[in-house]
């Protein structure tokens, strides 16, 4: 028998025919689920692991199912909007390959100004390369590009932040940002769209198709490529009513749909598209097929959009994510991101415009933000107006940062079903799932003022959250409160790297906006719709103590949520060891009603608890260059990224007991209002799963393994209730337990973690099922490493040298871990030769174990081969005719036959040989 959890939805006839033709999890196990649970069972016996761990009786092998409803997607397609009945050439409107970006621009919108005055039709771009500013669509008109047919970002003047011209214009500019009363909300990629390549706002029936190209880069007289559409953003206005940028402005996004209905984008290539490719807000009824994205950002954000289908597209964005879902109120309106089929895509993190080329070169090693190639399938983090019904399925993930699932802003996350992908060199969490309480959610604040940080108004936090109490605004009165904390107290462990953390002898800032002091006492503020404004609450009068419990107001009534998720038959390997599959929910908001079911995972394993207690900043310097790029000098985070990974998170993981330091690594800090990204809690101590504060919980077929043998836990569950693990295969050093199950007596409500004598409570794991994993109770009975002394618990000191707390091995003696960033071979690409000739080929490698300390100054840009320490090889017979000179690291081939051969080269720096298949056409 099963047990079913029935998950109550409302949807169309449509979405049910689709639904049966998808199917559900039934009594019944069919044949291609057999063969799954066989895969994942034979990938356990070559992984060395033992058979799944299950009790005998019937009734104890059933596993929960979730009734998940399965998105259908979007309704139209390339068929629905075709209509080239009437073509307009841009040619014949003035278009001039490789002319004047003026006069390709004017000639470019005349032609869709023709076009929509008939009643619409097709503009055409021929073969030819057209520079062009903003491209302004236009309802029921189309917009096809030919094969070698290009329309290429046109230069504007850019300056740096010091005046300083970086580059030199064509003439023109894009559009001016728009004026979008709900700025600061979001950031402003999401707020302003009209300075983009191409552009609509509430327009409906709009095709983009073709063979061609959009390109937002060029290269110059020297050969270096240059980004014209800029990753990054205008500065942001003053005023919520000013135009998107407060100096100047330049184009920054490729494709801009705002509002719009029934998009489809079929067919074409888009090369360096700027901080979005392509960004869909508050559009519905789309679809993507058949799409590249090669870009330097963000490649397809589906933001407060409805009924979206992505399919047969291949999404490449180191720098930044690949498949991304928000939903923020970009759109000026409150609109869930629902029913969204994503399926038969990849998404990938090579070097910027390497994939267009066929080359796939992996050179720059870690994104803007530290952390490994990006590229992912991710929702969030602008999560303000939540998010429902998403399937995932037949997605290949390459290079990239994993399945990422994220709701921090007040609003939930429902019903998401991922299931048949692959994941290869997973530079982050191959699974994470992240419910936080940042709370970017819109509140009206006392203040009629428009500027866009409001001053001495209802959060101290984030000011740019609060909207003026206008008309012309949406109302959201105040809902409930959290704490303002002042990290102000800067720290250093080993003298070499400094952060700030709450300061432990003032930690908590009052705002006096909302708190009305009458007759010298203290009350909240309540809305009164008769007056349209906050009038003092006589019945909630508040002590001076509880104060600091009101210094950010939000409208969000309700913590996030994350519930009902069903992740199955995924096979993933080749994963950073510092990152677990991550389910992170809040002690007062648990993630709900999980299912994994059919993983294998394999990790490059080789850390220990040691990592897990002391928190390291380590890291060295590396010199990269993408696709002709100019060379540049990243910082590579060997241990802890403190790009995200903030303030406490960042402290050592001990605790003070009996006049000396112990070791402390399940105490791990919640960070409930940072950016949610699994870099955030730093090394945790566990290899394979981290599970916190998570309530329903399936692990069924699941494997968990490494190459090098890590000496953490596989398992780590804390706070966790009606879990069933019975068919979980985990390896596990010698004297290590697969599960360690946590009891904290030091947990406290949501935000306010560093209140003083804010209540402590007890939190611990219920109704597990286990099986036969070998397991271990621990019990965390000190506060959370930088938590202030109070009443409650009085000694608690920092774990700073001030303090006698110190590294056993200074951070410029600790050995790198050799299985976090790894030696990779430059670009060798397939080659052809005729019969008869001789094939002489050298392959090189780079290994970032041999970039320079960042506690050494800084090295020029100038790219080096560091390939020191490493061996070359083959693996496997060679061709006849082939030979292989490990020295010289050169191949040579003289083939005696036509055909098609296949060489796998090896790069072995004693840690994790890496390999390298090249294929040889002899024609």
């Amino acid at each position: 028998m099963q047990k079913r959890l029935n998950v109550p939805h409302q949807d169309s006839e449509r979405a049910k025919q689709k639904r049966r033709k998808f199917g559900y999890f039934s009594k019944k196990i069919s044949r291609r689920s057999f063969l799954k649970v066989s895969a994942v069972t034979t990938a356990m016996a070559a992984m060395g692991l033992p058979a799944f761990a299950a009790e005998d009786t019937a009734e104890e092998n059933c596993f929960q199912t979730l009734n998940i409803p399965r998105a259908t997607g979007s309704t139209v397609d390339k068929s629905v909007l075709l209509n080239e009945s009437r073509l307009y050439l841009i040619t014949d409107f003035g278009a001039v390959s490789e002319g004047d970006p003026l006069q390709n621009t004017k000639a470019i919108n005349d032609a869709i100004q023709a076009a929509s005055k008939a009643g619409g039709g097709t503009v055409v771009v021929p073969a030819g390369d057209f520079k062009s500013y903003t491209i302004r669509l236009q309802s029921g008109v189309n917009l096809r590009i030919d094969a070698n047919g290009i329309i290429r970002a046109a230069r504007a003047d850019l300056y740096d932040w010091y005046g300083n011209q970086t580059m030199v214009g064509e003439g023109g500019n894009y559009d001016e940002p728009e004026v979008n009363l709900y700025a600061g909300l979001q950031d402003h990629g999401h707020t302003y769209f009209a300075n983009s390549l191409f552009y609509a706002a509430d327009k409906h029936d709009i095709m983009i198709y073709g063979e061609g190209l959009i390109d937002g880069s060029y290269m110059d007289d020297t050969g270096t490529l240059i980004n014209v559409l800029s990753g990054s953003d205008p500065s942001n206005p003053k005023n919520r009513t000013d135009r998107g940028y407060s100096s100047t402005w330049y184009g920054n996004k490729a494709i801009a749909l705002v509002r719009c209905e029934n998009v489809v984008l079929d067919g074409i290539r888009i090369l360096n598209g700027g901080h979005f490719a392509i960004i869909a807000e508050g559009t519905r009824n789309m679809t993507v097929n058949d799409l590249i994205v090669d870009t330097n950002r963000d490649a397809y954000n589906i933001d407060c959009s409805q009924d979206v289908t992505v399919s047969n597209s291949h999404f490449n964005s180191l720098t930044d994510d690949a498949i991304v879902m928000k939903a923020s109120y970009g759109a000026g309106v409150f609109m869930p991101t629902q029913n969204v089929l994503i399926e038969d895509c990849v998404v990938s993190g090579y070097d910027a415009g390497s994939v267009i080329t066929g080359a796939c070169t992996t050179d720059k090693i870690v994104a803007t933000d530290a952390c490994g190639p990006t590229a992912r399938v991710k929702f969030g983090t602008e999560s303000t107006c939540g998010y429902h019904t998403v399937t995932i399925t037949r997605v290949r993930f390459e290079r990239s940062r994993g399945f990422c699932m994220e709701a921090v802003d007040g609003s939930s996350l429902t019903n998401i079903v991922m299931t048949d992908c692959t994941m290869d060199t997973v530079s982050s969490s191959p699974i994470f799932i992240r419910v936080g309480d940042r709370a970017r959610y819109p509140v009206t604040g006392h203040t009629t003022e428009q500027a866009i940080n409001a001053a001495n108004d209802v959060r101290l936090d984030n000011s740019g959250w609060v909207l003026p109490n206008r008309a012309e605004y949406q109302l959201y009165p105040v809902a409930r409160y959290s704490p303002s904390y002042n990290k102000s107290k800067t720290v250093s462990i080993d003298g070499v790297s400094s952060f700030k953390v709450v300061d432990p002898a003032n930690p908590t800032r009052i705002n006096n906006a909302n708190l009305a002091e009458i007759d010298g006492k203290l009350y909240l503020y309540r809305w009164d719709d008769a007056q349209h404004q906050y009038v003092p609450d006589m019945t909630r009068e508040i002590s001076r103590k509880d104060a600091v419990y009101y210094a950010n107001a939000t409208a969000a009534k309700d913590l996030a949520s994350v519930s009902n998720v069903e992740i199955s038959n995924i096979r993933i390997t080749n994963v950073d060891p510092r990152y677990p599959i991550l389910l992170e929910g809040l002690v007062d908001s648990k993630v709900k009603n999980v299912i994994l079911r059919n993983i294998s995972v394999q990790y490059r394993g080789g850390l220990s608890l040691q990592e897990a207690v002391e928190q390291r900043q380590l890291g060295t310097y590396w010199v990269y260059s993408q696709s002709g790029s100019a060379p540049t000098v990243q910082k590579l985070p060997w241990l802890v990224n403190t790009f995200f990974s903030k303030c406490e998170g960042l402290l050592p993981r001990v605790a003070w007991k009996n006049g000396t330091w112990v070791d402390d690594p399940y105490n791990v800090p919640e960070m409930v209002a940072e950016y949610p990204e699994p870099s955030i809690l730093g090394i945790l101590p566990a290899y394979g799963i981290y599970a916190r504060h998570v309530d329903g919980l399936v692990l069924q077929n699941v494997a968990l393994n490494y190459v090098i043998q890590d000496k953490r836990p596989a398992i780590v569950l804390d706070d966790v209730s009606n879990a069933d693990l019975r068919t979980v295969a985990a390896k596990t050093a010698l004297g290590v337990k697969a599960v360690v199950t946590v009891t904290n007596h030091y947990k406290r409500h949501v935000g306010n973690e560093y209140v003083p004598d804010e209540p402590y409570f007890t939190t611990t794991c219920e109704n597990l099922k286990l099986g036969l994993l070998s397991r271990e109770q621990v019990t965390v009975d000190t506060p959370a490493p930088g938590t202030p002394a109070d009443s409650l618990y009085g000694d608690i000191r920092l774990p700073i040298p001030e303090n006698g707390y110190q590294f056993a091995i200074k951070t410029q003696d600790y050995p790198l871990p050799l299985t976090v960033h790894r030696p990779y071979f430059s670009y060798i690409g397939d080659q052809t030769l005729q019969l008869g000739q001789t094939l002489t080929l050298t392959v090189s490698g780079r290994n970032p174990a041999n970039g320079v300390r960042t506690t050494q100054p800084q090295p020029a840009a100038v790219i080096e081969a560091l390939d020191g320490g490493l061996t070359y090889g083959t693996a496997g017979l060679l061709p006849l005719g082939a030979s292989f000179n490990a020295g010289s690291h050169t191949l040579t081939f003289t083939p005696k036959a036509k055909g098609t051969y296949k060489v796998t080269f090896t790069l072995d720096d004693g840690v994790i040989p890496v390999r390298k298949t090249v294929k040889i056409t002899v024609a």
